[in-house]
């Protein structure tokens, strides 16, 4: 069953301005954290935490479970339905794919918002523990391996992107102004680069735990931004890290507000 377009703009929109919301601050926590403002880096449950501790009651974590909700339906729609026709070839298949798993982990982000909103608490360690599930296996060590890989891999496309503009394959479909592309084209460009730091780290630690068969070693996002810390360098990595996750979320927010689909 297909969707009308104005259902899929408001998925859309939804989508991207909660998980503009969540990046933004966990660049501003990352920022924080160097400049003596926050005890520590935060990933998305943290930040999602955060919200729901707000002292505007539930609101708040309602609308950003609902966005995040709102994105995961909107790649599964796209992987089910590829309006814009891309699954013709190879690299077409693996963007469906790709859209299958964004899908899971932001529906996923979604029930511990509304876990947490119900005060019933959301597990904080899910992808540790599908991750020794899999170490169980007797392929299991390979699999994960394989799987760092992938997310090392993907790092490195959104580097590809953040240098050749990928982001902004069609922004000419959009009336916006030299000012307003000039701003999403920077946003764009500084956020992906960051999300290639991330990714490679999280890629590393992924391998890490396969090649040791220990889940422990695979760290989310908040700790992958931790060990930026360390070294002499480490405040400043970290922070260039977090204003590029930061202008990441305004990019995401931009692309929901604007409508661009990249």
């Amino acid at each position: 069953m297909t969707m009308s377009d104005r259902t899929l703009r408001r998925l859309f929109t939804a989508g991207h301005v909660a998980k503009g919301v969540i990046y933004f601050l966990i660049g501003a926590f990352a920022i924080a954290t160097v400049v003596g403002a926050a005890r520590s880096t935060n990933g998305p449950k943290a930040v999602i935490d955060w919200i729901s501790n707000n002292p505007f009651g539930q609101v708040l974590p309602g609308l950003m479970g609902a966005g995040l909700a709102a994105y995961a339906l909107w790649r599964f729609y796209l992987a089910a339905f590829d309006p814009s026709g891309e699954s013709d070839d190879e690299k077409g298949k693996v963007k469906r794919i790709g859209w299958v798993v964004s899908g899971v982990a932001y529906a996923g982000l979604s029930l511990y918002t509304f876990q947490q909103l119900l005060n019933n608490g959301g597990s904080k360690s899910t992808r540790e523990d599908a991750i020794a599930l899999l170490l169980e296996q007797s392929w299991g060590k390979v699999l994960v391996a394989v799987i760092g890989f992938v997310v090392m891999g993907v790092g490195v496309y959104q580097l590809y992107r953040a240098l050749t503009d990928g982001h902004m394959e069609n922004i000419k479909k959009h009336k916006l102004s030299e000012n307003q592309q000039d701003a999403f084209r920077y946003a764009g460009r500084v956020g992906l680069a960051a999300r290639c730091v991330v990714y490679g780290i999280m890629g590393y630690f992924l391998l890490r735990a396969g090649l040791t068969s220990d889940a422990d070693k695979f760290k989310g996002l908040g700790d992958v931004l931790s060990s930026l810390q360390g070294g002499t360098m480490g405040a400043a990595l970290l922070a260039a890290t977090g204003c590029g996750l930061l202008a990441y979320g305004l990019f995401m927010l931009m692309k929901g507000r604007y409508g661009v689909h990249s």
